[in-house]
């Protein structure tokens, strides 16, 4: 039989189909996950574009996670599963992402987005249909004030420069350069470091934007370093610090460096130009916590390398919802119950055991730790006799 249908039955048959299709819809829109054995989180990351190295260490904690919960019993006997799109961490991307995730009742709750302006952008969706919106990488301030459906576990941006301001204070530091993303999140960044600076005494020789997409910063990095700092302090990612780093020895600079990130590609990029970095960081494999120690190892047996923080960060957002929702039910407005509920959650990279503030919907009390770089490992800095 041809698969082609003309006239009156092929009308009768679309019309047969559209109805079915639209009530499976209907059915669908109303299951929560409920009718399922399987709850489904999405996530709305980058998996292709300039931040795809994100998506994949994203990919590897989130692997390591589900398979210990669903080893478990998953959430009260439900598999846990995840679907996902590419934003590559573009805000005119992640609107409708958060569309369509609003509209598929499977999913109970969202993980991403990678940066907080893409996360930003999709936060009206999120909250106009009451799904939890999980920003488990968003530094960003503002992020959670997009409403009661935005939570995130990370720690702030002014805490991070408060804290980078106090170890180059610490270190000796009184006079800096300062370089910094020339997006909302980096000049948010650069303004709390310029405050928490000025508060403990260190003078901003020298401040300029980068731009994200530039590969070449030596104009820049030239007027950095003849501002004579005793530091110069990177406020990005990784790709771009790794360029920062290796182009700003380049040009003569051999004192402290403070920026990049807790990345095998940070680290692999920038090479020996960034032995001695320092960062603020949540994770460390070398930190001897018991729990810590029993993480990485289970990583190593897995992937064959050491985790780092965006490992970190995806493997303990998947343990956190869970928690959630086996305390709170497995639907939108019950894994949501559960982040107001329990007190004892806890993290790799997050503590032992925390709760969210109510008010700011972020962890209480967390604080980032100074890690610097040795001989291509990022380690706790007060182990180098910091």
């Amino acid at each position: 039989m041809s698969g082609t249908w003309t006239g009156p039955k092929r009308l009768r048959w679309v019309t047969g189909a559209a109805v079915a299709a639209l009530a499976a819809g209907l059915l669908s829109g109303c299951s929560d996950s409920g009718a399922s054995d399987t709850v489904y989180f999405g996530v709305s990351g980058p998996r292709t574009g300039q931040s795809a190295e994100y998506g994949r260490l994203w990919q590897q904690g989130f692997d390591l996670a589900l398979r210990e919960v669903n080893a478990a019993g998953g959430i009260n006997g439900k598999k846990v599963a995840l679907k996902w799109e590419d934003s590559q961490s573009d805000p005119k991307q992640t609107v409708p992402i958060a569309t369509k995730f609003v509209g598929d009742r499977s999913i109970i709750a969202e993980l991403g987005d990678f940066s907080s302006p893409a996360s930003i952008a999709a936060s009206p969706v999120y909250n106009r249909g009451k799904l939890l919106q999980y920003g488990f990488t968003n530094s960003a301030a503002d992020f959670t004030k997009g409403g009661d459906y935005s939570w995130s576990p990370s720690i702030t941006q002014d805490v991070y420069q408060e804290r980078n301001a106090q170890w180059v204070r610490q270190a000796g530091g009184r006079k800096v350069s300062v370089v910094y993303l020339e997006t909302d999140w980096g000049k948010q960044s650069f303004g709390y470091f310029q405050k928490a600076a000025k508060d403990k005494g260190i003078d901003i020789a020298y401040s300029s934007p980068i731009l994200p997409d530039s590969t070449d910063f030596r104009p820049i990095l030239i007027k950095a370093r003849d501002a004579a700092p005793d530091a110069v302090v990177h406020l990005g990612y990784g790709p771009d610090g790794a360029l920062v780093i290796k182009q700003l020895r380049d040009v003569g600079f051999t004192g402290p460096f403070y920026g990049g990130q807790n990345t095998p590609q940070f680290i692999q990029l920038a090479g020996p130009a960034a032995e001695g970095d320092i960062i603020s960081g949540i994770f460390s494999p070398s930190d001897p916590d018991p729990r810590v120690q029993e993480f990485t190892a289970r990583f190593r047996s897995e992937f064959g390398t050491d985790p780092g923080d965006f490992n970190v960060y995806a493997y303990d957002a998947i343990q956190v919802l869970v928690k959630a929702a086996r305390a709170g039910g497995a639907t939108r407005e019950g894994i949501v119950q559960g982040l107001r509920d329990v007190k004892d959650f806890s993290g790799i990279g997050l503590g032992p055991s925390f709760a969210f503030d109510q008010q700011s919907r972020r962890p209480s009390g967390v604080q980032p730790i100074e890690l610097q770089l040795r001989d291509g490992r990022f380690v706790p800095a007060a182990a180098q006799g910091r």
